[in-house]
């Protein structure tokens, strides 16, 4: 069991998302539930993933060594704190959460930052040090950017004024971190984002990549669309409505990737199958959470049937991604 599994993990807690998401826009209890009964499956994947994860170091600790000599795959391992953070903020959302287990899940949330934070540099000095190929410079190295501006997912979720629970020290020190992630993870989309652009625009690797982008305007936008209720700090000043003003700028290049993204989706259907099919569903899943986002700020009829039509086009791509991953099993097996 490969770190290319993750996101498949990511693709059940996906189908989670959206399902709470219309269960709010539509009132729907039942989605409700059918999200809640997705979050479970979704954990039981990922623990059972990470168990045969381990399983495989332990019983071959070579192939540690040859991980950390791919850099596709040093970076697909930040995926890991992502999952982390979205077990957080969903517990907050299924379950509920009192004073001991708000704690809980800040302990948590810094695990999973850790453990992102450390994937994020050694790609740094990976990508400064080392001796590269060229198709190691695709899109993937943009992961580790996307899973450090992700903190916000669980970081909204659980602090004040959202809830209570969390003293004004910690709220002030996880704001601190959102800020601070918010700036590493911007210049390297910039930065490392034009390297992967050009390398891939040469290279043409898994068309499935051009989709990171659409992930990061979006998660981009989620952590701006939440500043300004962190105000009441008295730490830093965001306005409203420059936060919703800035988020449909980023709504703007979010919409055009996506487009092209889908187009050549659907081209490409016909290619050899590859687990990277599962690349798709994360950035549809940001994307759509931040039209959920700014319909709930703006009240825009456009952006709700758009997070609706997403919510569709997501379980479609799981479908697909699900049947491509059972190709790719029995391919294996008949190969024994």
């Amino acid at each position: 069991m490969s770190l290319e599994w993750f996101p498949f993990v990511i693709g059940i807690f996906a189908l989670s998302l959206i399902s709470w998401m219309n269960s709010i826009l539509f009132n729907n209890v039942l989605l409700f539930e059918i999200g809640k009964v997705i979050y479970f499956l979704a954990i039981f994947a990922f623990l059972s993933i990470l168990i045969l994860w381990v399983k495989g170091y332990i019983e071959n600790r070579q192939s540690i060594q040859e991980d950390l000599k791919n850099l596709t795959r040093i970076a697909l391992s930040a995926f890991l704190g992502v999952i982390l953070f979205i077990i957080g903020a969903f517990f907050t959302v299924y379950i509920g959460v009192n004073a001991n287990t708000a704690y809980v899940l800040l302990i948590l949330y810094f695990i999973g930052y850790s453990e992102v934070f450390a994937v994020n540099v050694f790609t740094g000095y990976i990508l400064f040090t080392r001796t590269l190929r060229q198709e190691d410079l695709n899109y993937t190295i943009l992961v580790p950017s996307l899973a450090l501006s992700a903190n916000v997912l669980l970081s909204a979720r659980l602090l004040p004024p959202h809830l209570p629970y969390i003293s004004l020290f910690y709220t002030k020190v996880v704001y601190f971190i959102m800020l601070i992630s918010f700036g590493i993870a911007f210049f390297q989309f910039m930065f490392l984002g034009s390297i992967a652009l050009v390398s891939h625009l040469t290279f043409k690797g898994h068309p499935s990549v051009v989709m990171i982008p659409v992930g990061a305007s979006s998660i981009l936008a989620m952590n701006i669309l939440t500043f300004p209720s962190y105000n009441f700090l008295d730490f830093l000043y965001f306005p409203e409505k420059v936060s919703i003003t800035l988020g449909i700028i980023l709504f703007g290049f979010e919409l055009w990737n996506l487009t092209v993204g889908l187009i050549i989706a659907i081209s490409r259907r016909n290619l050899k199958p590859n687990l990277a099919v599962w690349a798709y569903i994360f950035p549809l899943a940001i994307s759509s959470f931040s039209d959920f986002l700014l319909y709930q700020l703006t009240s825009i009829t456009f952006f709700k049937y758009l997070e609706l039509t997403l919510s569709i086009v997501i379980v479609l791509f799981y479908i697909y991604s699900m049947r491509i991953t059972f190709l790719i099993i029995k391919r294996r097996e008949n190969a024994r």
